[in-house]
C-alpha cells in the first residue's frame, strides 16, 4: 500500500474523514471551555543522611537507604497520613477544600468516617513522587485554587517532618530495647551451646581434634607398623625354615678336607704317574713296578681312612653351626610375632576409640555449629547496639529542599497542546474508519476492481443521468445529445460488440443483471438506439416473461409479442415488411401480459422461428433477459445469444451478488456493463481508469452539466446563485 493509495483513499472519503476531525475538534473545544482551570504546586523533599556523634557521615548500604527512601514515599501517600493531614490542617473547615463556606471546629466534630472520605479526596489531589537516582522527593498537590494548593504543598511536608521526628525517635528507642534483650538473650544461649559442646567432650572422652586427622594419621601409622612386624615376622620364619634346609643338604657334604689329606692326596698322584712312568719300560712283574704298585695300595688305604675321618669332622661342625642359625632364626621371629601382636591390639583399640569418635562427631559438630552460630549471633548484636547506642544520633529523616511557590499557570486545560493531541488522535480515527470502510465496501466501483475479482472486462462505464435514462426515452437521449458523455459510453459499448462479431449474420447479444433496478433495460434500449444511428438494423427482444412492463415504460411502436409466443398470431403481424427501412427506427418486441410458463416459451418453436427470421432480416439482436439472481430464465436463454453482458450498477451491486449471478449462468460471461455510474464521484475517487480523468477532459463534453447528476457542492451554489445575481 503506497502513498498513492493512501491519496486515492483520502479523496474517496476525505469528507468522512474530515468530518471526524472537525466533530472531534468542535468537542474538545468545547469541553476545554467547559474546564475549570486546574493549578498544582510543588514542594521537594531531602532525605537526610544519618550523622554520628562527632560529626562525620556514616556510610549506609544502598539498599538500605532505597529502601528508607521508598518507604517514606509510600508513606507520604498513605490514607492514615492524609488523615492526619485533614486533622491538622482543619481542611473540613477551609471552602476551597469543603466547599462550604467557613465554620470552625467543623473538622474537630467530624466523625472518623467523614474523616476518612476526606482523605480519600486529599490523595486524589495529591501526587507524591522520587526524582530518579537521586535522594529527592516531590510532593504536588492539585486545586482550583492556586494559594490553596500552595498552601497544602509547605504544609504537607512541615508535618511530615514532625510527625517523622516524633516516630523515628519512639522507633529508635523501642529499636535499642529490644536489640538489648536479644543480644542478652543470644549471650545466655552462646554461653549454653559453648557449655553443651564442653560437657559433651568430656563425657566421651574427645579431646580437641578427636576424630580429625590427627586420629587418621595415628591409625594410618599404626597399620603400617603392624604390616611390617607382620613382614618381618614372616621373613624370620622363612629364615628358619632355610636354614634347616641348608643344613639338611650339607649333613652328607663331599667337599671337606684337611692338610694331610691334601698331601696324600698328592702322593697318590704322584705314585700314579711313577707307575706309568715304569710301566713303559718294565713289564708287569718287574721290582720297580711291584714296589710302586705296594705304595699305591698303601696311600689309598691311608687316603680312604683320612677322607672318612674329614668328613665326620665336617658333619659335625655343620650340625652345630645350622642349630645356631636356626635358634637365631626363630628367636626372630617370636620377636618380631610378640610385636606384631603388640601392635595389632594397639590398632584395635584405637580403630574402636576412632569408631566411637566418628559418631560422636556428629552429635559434636551439630553442637560446635550451634555455638558458632550464636556466636556469630551475639557478635552482630553487639556490634548493632553498640553502633545505634553510641554512634548514631538522629535517624534518616525529610528535610524541605524547596517551598513551592503559588502556581500562576494552569496545568489543566492545556488548550494547544490538547488540540494538537485531539486533531492528530482524530485523523487517525478518521482515517480508521476509512480504511474500514475500504476494506469492508463490497460495492462494485471500477472496472479494474471487476477484472481483478472476475477476470471480466468491462465494455463501458454507462454515466447517471439527472433525469434518467429509461427503455422509452434512450433513443431521444441519444439523438438530442449525440456528443454527451451518455453518447459516448453506449458508443463504446456498441464497439466493443462489434469488435467481438465473428462471421456473418445478425449478432444477438443477452444482456441481464443481478437484480431487477440495475438497469439492464435501459442498457439494452441504448445499445439498440447507438446501433441504429451507426447504420446498423437492431431488434430489442423484451424476455422477462414474468414481468409486463408498466404504462408508459414502452415505446409508442413497440410490437407485442405475447399473441405471437401464445400461438394466437402469425409471424408476419409482428414484424415489419422487407421493403421498410428497419435501420431507421429501432424494432422492440415485448409481451405485454405475464406468461404462465416460461421455460415452455422459450423451448417453443414460435421463439425459434422468430430468431431464425430476425438473423436474416437484422444485424444486431439484443435480448433483454430477466435478472439471474431473481429467476433462471436467462440462463436458459444462453444457447440462444453469441454473447452475454452482465449489467451492474455502480456503487450499488455488490461483489457477491456478481459472484452469485456468474455462478446461476453456469457459462462464461463475455464483459460487463457498469451502469448509472457517478462519473463526478467516480473521477474524484480516483479509481484509475479513463472516468479519473473526467473533469479534465469536460471540453469535449460541453453541457454535459445539465445531463449529469449534479453533486452537493453543485446543489449548494445553484441555491445561491439567483440570491448573488439579485
Amino acid at each position: 500500500m503506497g502513498l498513492a493509495h493512501l491519496a486515492n483513499v483520502f479523496h474517496r472519503r476525505r469528507w468522512l474523514i474530515l468530518g471526524t476531525i472537525a466533530v472531534t475538534m468542535i468537542v474538545t473545544i468545547v469541553s476545554i471551555a467547559m474546564q475549570t482551570p486546574l493549578y498544582e504546586a510543588t514542594a521537594t523533599l531531602r532525605m537526610d543522611i544519618p550523622v554520628a556523634t562527632d560529626g562525620t557521615e556514616r556510610s549506609m548500604p544502598t539498599a538500605e537507604s532505597e529502601m528508607q527512601i521508598e518507604t517514606e514515599t509510600r508513606t507520604l501517600a498513605s490514607h492514615d497520613f492524609a488523615s492526619a493531614m485533614v486533622r491538622d490542617l482543619e481542611l473540613l473547615d477551609n471552602p476551597a477544600f469543603s466547599g462550604r463556606k467557613i465554620s470552625k471546629g467543623r473538622t474537630a466534630r467530624a466523625p472518623q468516617s467523614r474523616i476518612d472520605k476526606a482523605a480519600d479526596r486529599l490523595l486524589t489531589t495529591i501526587k507524591v513522587q522520587r526524582v530518579p537516582h537521586t535522594q529527592l522527593i516531590n510532593v504536588s498537590v492539585q486545586s482550583p485554587y492556586p494559594t490553596f494548593a500552595a498552601m497544602v504543598a509547605n504544609r504537607y511536608v512541615q508535618i511530615r517532618q514532625m510527625h517523622g521526628a516524633l516516630d523515628r525517635l519512639q522507633r529508635q528507642d523501642k529499636i535499642i530495647a529490644k536489640l538489648a534483650e536479644r543480644t542478652r538473650q543470644a549471650g545466655d544461649e552462646l554461653r549454653k551451646a559453648e557449655q553443651e559442646v564442653a560437657d559433651f567432650r568430656r563425657a566421651n572422652h574427645m579431646l580437641v581434634g578427636a576424630a580429625g586427622p590427627g586420629d587418621l594419621a595415628q591409625l594410618n601409622q599404626l597399620t603400617s607398623d603392624a604390616a611390617a612386624a607382620a613382614s618381618a615376622r614372616a621373613g624370620a620364619a622363612a629364615k628358619a625354615a632355610g636354614v634347616g634346609a641348608a643344613a639338611r643338604m650339607r649333613t652328607g657334604s663331599e667337599n671337606a678336607t684337611s692338610p694331610l689329606l691334601s698331601m696324600q692326596e698328592q702322593r697318590y698322584a704322584e705314585l700314579l704317574q711313577r707307575q706309568a712312568e715304569l710301566s713303559s719300560f718294565y713289564g708287569p712283574g718287574h721290582p720297580s713296578l711291584a714296589n710302586v704298585l705296594a705304595q699305591i695300595q698303601e696311600v689309598k688305604a691311608s687316603l680312604e681312612a683320612e677322607r672318612t675321618r674329614v668328613r665326620q669332622v665336617a658333619a659335625a661342625e655343620a650340625a652345630m653351626a645350622t642349630s645356631r642359625e636356626t635358634y637365631l632364626a626363630r628367636s626372630d621371629a617370636q620377636d618380631a610375632a610378640a610385636r606384631e601382636a603388640a601392635l595389632q591390639r594397639s590398632l584395635s583399640a584405637l580403630t574402636l576409640k576412632a569408631y566411637d569418635n566418628a559418631a560422636g562427631n556428629v552429635r559434636l559438630a551439630e553442637l560446635e555449629r550451634t555455638a558458632e552460630t550464636q556466636r556469630a549471633l551475639y557478635v552482630g548484636l553487639a556490634a548493632r547496639l553498640k553502633q545505634l547506642g553510641s554512634a548514631l544520633v538522629s535517624g534518616t529523616g525529610l528535610v524541605l529542599q524547596s517551598t513551592a511557590p503559588v502556581p500562576v499557570t494552569p496545568i489543566s486545560p492545556t488548550p494547544r497542546k490538547t488540540l494538537m493531541v485531539m486533531l492528530l488522535g482524530s485523523a487517525i480515527l478518521g482515517f480508521a474508519c476509512a480504511f474500514a470502510l475500504e476494506m469492508t465496501d463490497q460495492r462494485l466501483r471500477s472496472g479494474q476492481q471487476i477484472w481483478r475479482l472476475f477476470g471480466l472486462r468491462s465494455f463501458a462505464m454507462i454515466p447517471l443521468m439527472r433525469s434518467g435514462v429509461t427503455r422509452a426515452d434512450a433513443g431521444r437521449m441519444l439523438s438530442e445529445h449525440p456528443n454527451s458523455i451518455f453518447a459516448e459510453a453506449a458508443r463504446t459499448l456498441h464497439t466493443e460488440i462489434v469488435r467481438r462479431r465473428h462471421g456473418p449474420g445478425a449478432q444477438v447479444v443477452l444482456i441481464t443483471s443481478p437484480f431487477p433496478g440495475d438497469g439492464k433495460t435501459a442498457v439494452a434500449h441504448s445499445l439498440g438506439a447507438t446501433a441504429i444511428a451507426a447504420g446498423r438494423s437492431a431488434v430489442v427482444i423484451d424476455l422477462d416473461l414474468r414481468r409486463t412492463p408498466g404504462e408508459g415504460m414502452l415505446e409508442a411502436d413497440a410490437a407485442n409479442l405475447s399473441p405471437y409466443l401464445e400461438g394466437l398470431a402469425p409471424l408476419q403481424g409482428l414484424l415489419p415488411s422487407p421493403s421498410d427501412s428497419p435501420a431507421k427506427s429501432l424494432l422492440v418486441l415485448s409481451a405485454y401480459k405475464e406468461t404462465r410458463d416460461p421455460n415452455a416459451v422459450l423451448a417453443s418453436p414460435q421463439l425459434a422461428r422468430l430468431f431464425d427470421e430476425l438473423r436474416e432480416r437484422v444485424d444486431l439482436i439484443i435480448i433483454d433477459a430477466p435478472p439471474v439472481l431473481a429467476v433462471h430464465d436467462a440462463s436458459n436463454m444462453l444457447p440462444l445469444a453469441e454473447m452475454t453482458l452482465l449489467v451492474v450498477r455502480w456503487g450499488r451491486t455488490r461483489i457477491d451478488e456478481v459472484a452469485g449471478a456468474l455462478a446461476a449462468l453456469r457459462e462464461p460471461v463475455s464483459g460487463v456493463v457498469l451502469n448509472a455510474v457517478d462519473y463526478r464521484r467516480h473521477a474524484q475517487g480516483r479509481y484509475g481508469d479513463m472516468v479519473q480523468y473526467f473533469r479534465r477532459s469536460r471540453a469535449y463534453y460541453p453541457r454535459d452539466d445539465e445531463l449529469l447528476q449534479p453533486t452537493f457542492l453543485d446543489r449548494l451554489l445553484r441555491r445561491f446563485r439567483p440570491a448573488c445575481d439579485r
